[in-house]
């Protein structure tokens, strides 16, 4: 069941050409999630009962066990992105409802990973979530030189 937390700003980092990270502390630890969920984040400030402001959907960066510190990443694309570079700074309060979305990685066997641009996002919370015990053949292409699988 998606739920709606506050969260603070607490760093974001330049990646260069206009891709940024944004790290996010829900004020209670966020629900539980699963690699390859998505959220959605508001800017504006949001009042229970009220209508959800608008909002972007982000993939979850963080491994599900960081329930603490979100991170989503993005790069300036549109006018809700360039209202995120030009508001947004460490201290900032957002929204966020999650989770959402059943683009899930199961582990347990050889996996092979594509992705484009910050579509990476979408496999960051699966790969941080993997053990040094994992034995399984993990491969990622970022679209520029495709591997057989």
């Amino acid at each position: 069941m998606p739920q709606k937390l506050r969260c603070r700003v607490i760093e974001i980092q330049a990646h260069g050409e206009q891709i940024y990270s944004l790290f996010l502390q829900p004020e209670s630890p966020a629900p539980r999630f699963l690699p390859g969920q998505f959220l959605h984040l508001a800017l504006d400030e949001y009042t229970a009962g009220d209508f959800w402001p608008e909002s972007r959907t982000f993939s979850i960066a963080s491994a599900p066990a960081e329930r603490q510190l979100l991170r989503i990443t993005y790069a300036v694309k549109g006018n809700f992105t360039t209202r995120m570079e030009a508001e947004l700074h460490a201290g900032s309060q957002v929204w966020v409802k999650m989770p959402y979305g059943e683009f899930t990685i199961q582990g347990g066997q050889d996996t092979c990973l594509l992705a484009g641009g910050t579509g990476i996002t979408a496999f960051t919370a699966f790969l941080a979530g993997l053990s040094a015990a994992t034995v399984e053949q993990i491969y990622l292409s970022t679209g520029h030189a495709v591997r057989t699988c």
